[in-house]
């Protein structure tokens, strides 16, 4: 096998990043900031709780003032981070933002009320376009025509959450929906010309490294433009933190998701970015597991580990599964 990683993978990473992935996308650098739009999502109108692994406060650390308007969550957001980027915009030739909106589920709402929302984040003058997490069940045709009308003029990903192949590992954590749901919202967002990031977690109670690695294989086969990967941790006020204290789930080792990201790149198409490959709880709502470093050592670790086995993302993709057209 070939030790060199081809186009479009980044040489050094041997994988697809985000950054590189997105500056051929859109022709320019640019940085989300996460915005708070004041959604919740149906698992905690239904039972108040959310998913098993859920505590939102720890997942999106980065909003800072979640009280204000969502066009002053933005400016407060993108003059805190100009003043450390002015060395990108000189070497890159000028640096853009996306609004990400980023916190529960964000078309859970009236298509009136998301159209408002998203509009008012784009009148920013240095904002391109958008970013919106959310689940594939709550992606019905009002809520597209509002993201279809935007995406003719402006970039919209829409990232959908996944989190395992398996339908009775979704029912274990209570996500309220399928794989098959999944694979309809995206796509129809596809047919409406928006991107699809998906996020996937490894170590789920009850899944498998095979099913891990089969979503590589199963994205594949679809037409997404983006994975974020992290790993199963334990976060306070969350189901998980009982069944953990009462010894009835554990975490993956940091080893073992090492290993386990490398096998999901060699089997993903390499025309698929790379959005993230951990992500973990902040301050202390973290209970385990606790590893020391942060997201850049785990890449470069993951790095390591596919220079070791001398292969980069896609080294065991199946042709088959490459998808048509790569829209970077």
């Amino acid at each position: 096998m070939p030790d060199a990683a081809p186009p479009p993978l980044n040489p050094e990473l041997r994988y697809n990043n985000y950054g590189g992935w997105i500056r051929r996308r859109l022709g320019t650098s640019v940085i989300r900031i996460g915005i708070d739009g004041g959604f919740s999502c149906p698992n905690r109108d239904a039972a108040g709780e959310g998913c098993f692994y859920c505590n939102n406060e720890g997942f999106t650390p980065g909003i800072r003032h979640a009280d204000l308007p969502v066009g002053e969550q933005l400016r407060i957001g993108i003059d805190r981070v100009r003043p450390g980027r002015k060395a990108a915009w000189a070497a890159k030739g000028g640096l853009r933002f996306l609004a990400y909106f980023q916190r529960f589920s964000n078309t859970h709402a009236a298509p009136e009320t998301l159209d408002r929302l998203y509009r008012e984040a784009l009148e920013h003058p240095e904002v391109d376009g958008l970013v919106v997490g959310t689940r594939p069940d709550c992606l019905g045709p009002e809520v597209l025509d509002v993201l279809r009308a935007i995406a003719r003029d402006r970039y919209v990903m829409v990232e959908v959450g996944l989190q395992s192949i398996s339908d009775p590992v979704l029912a274990r954590i209570g996500r309220g929906h399928t794989v098959g749901d999944f694979e309809q919202a995206v796509r129809a967002l596809r047919a409406a010309g928006i991107d699809v990031g998906v996020h996937l977690i490894h170590g789920l109670p009850g899944d498998t490294v095979d099913n891990f690695r089969g979503a590589a294989r199963f994205l594949s086969g679809l037409d997404v433009q983006g994975v974020k990967l992290h790993h199963f941790h334990v976060v306070s006020g969350t189901r998980a933190e009982r069944e953990w204290r009462a010894g009835l789930v554990g975490v993956p080792g940091y080893g073992e998701y090492v290993s386990a990201c490398a096998d999901f790149l060699e089997r993903l198409s390499p025309g698929i970015a790379v959005m993230r490959l951990s992500g973990e709880a902040s301050g202390g709502l973290l209970l385990a597991p606790r590893w020391a470093g942060d997201g850049e050592r785990f890449a470069h670790d993951v790095t390591h580990e596919l220079v070791r086995r001398r292969s980069w993302q896609g080294g065991k993709a199946r042709p088959e599964t490459v998808p048509k057209g790569e829209s970077a």
